[in-house]
């Protein structure tokens, strides 16, 4: 894209044009049409496409094939592509895993997050998952996967990496930024179609921050498996929550030992949320970079512009 000395103001369709792209820009990928009006940060009016081509005229962003960016790059179009069909083959298995993992205790609902529920895999990502528990189980559920994990794939978390867990009872995402609203918007349903339908209802506030969008219809199936209400019924409520409240504390400790250090407390408090009703891990705290990086790029726009964002 050719440097611009442009001053004339830009109406708030184009604002929210080259913020979508701008956000995706970070992970460089190009995006479709669609995806732009999905992703917009301002609502869009049906003849919304004009804003596009007038920023494709003043060559502020490029069009190739399908695809829009803020700069042309044929490398990225491939990768992208390339990528696409590898979360398409890779669906196979995050269908599989999803079902085997819906049969474990306590498990109320799953959803696909991370690369593959934007549609995209590099060759070395992970298949992620975002797991709603039953309340005072989530602990529990986190555990037996993590044994499972450890038994069974070698503590591979290539095909089966759940770093965030919440329970039914608390659906709302406490965290409130672009980072978290695009997440939560393209979260993908595996299982549990009645909780998603509320946690989808709980996380409206996604719309303050990409007003275009709208989740697709909920589709999952809800089978009944009588063998794991059996096991939920094992042992004593309390007994379950007692073991709930040890594995807790016992997470909570080895965190703290392992990747406290480097971190302040505020930051180590999001990166490893562990409470009896969340619990999400991410030793790179991949939000704050990604924010931040966000940030530092529309500043960086505006300057090469000339415009206000």
């Amino acid at each position: 894209m050719m440097p611009s000395r442009h001053t004339e103001l830009i109406t708030a369709e184009e604002r929210g044009i080259l913020r979508a792209l701008l956000y995706f820009d970070l992970f460089q990928y190009p995006l479709t049409e669609a995806e732009i009006r999905a992703f917009s940060t301002v609502p869009l009016p049906t003849d919304w496409t004009t804003s596009l081509l007038r920023l494709c005229d003043r060559q502020w962003i490029v069009k190739q094939g399908d695809f829009y960016a803020l700069r042309e790059n044929s490398f990225r179009i491939a990768r992208r592509i390339a990528g696409n069909e590898r979360a398409r083959q890779s669906m196979v298995t995050a269908e599989r895993m999803s079902r085997w993992i819906s049969r474990i205790p306590f498990v109320r609902a799953i959803m696909l997050s991370g690369s593959i529920s934007k549609g995209y895999m590099d060759t070395d990502s992970d298949i992620d998952y975002f797991i709603i528990t039953a309340p005072n189980r989530l602990w529990l559920v986190r555990a037996t996967l993590a044994l499972i994990r450890r038994l069974f794939m070698f503590n591979s978390h290539r095909y089966l990496c759940s770093n965030y867990f919440i329970d039914d009872q608390h659906l709302e995402i406490t965290e409130k930024n672009i980072f978290t609203a695009v997440e939560t918007r393209t979260l993908i349903p595996m299982f549990g179609a009645d909780v998603v339908s509320r946690f989808r209802h709980a996380n409206q506030w996604i719309t303050h921050y990409l007003p275009q969008s709208r989740f697709e219809p909920v589709t999952t199936a809800p089978p009944v498996f009588l063998f794991k209400k059996i096991l939920e019924h094992t042992l004593p409520d309390a007994w379950f929550t007692r073991m709930d409240r040890w594995v807790l504390a016992k997470s909570k400790q080895y965190w703290k030992q392992r990747y406290a250090t480097g971190m302040s407390a505020q930051e180590f408090s999001i990166a490893f949320e562990s409470t009896t009703y969340v619990s999400r891990s991410h030793p790179e705290f991949y939000q704050k970079k990604i924010i931040r990086q966000y940030q530092n790029a529309v500043v960086q726009l505006e300057q090469q512009l000339g415009i206000s964002l």
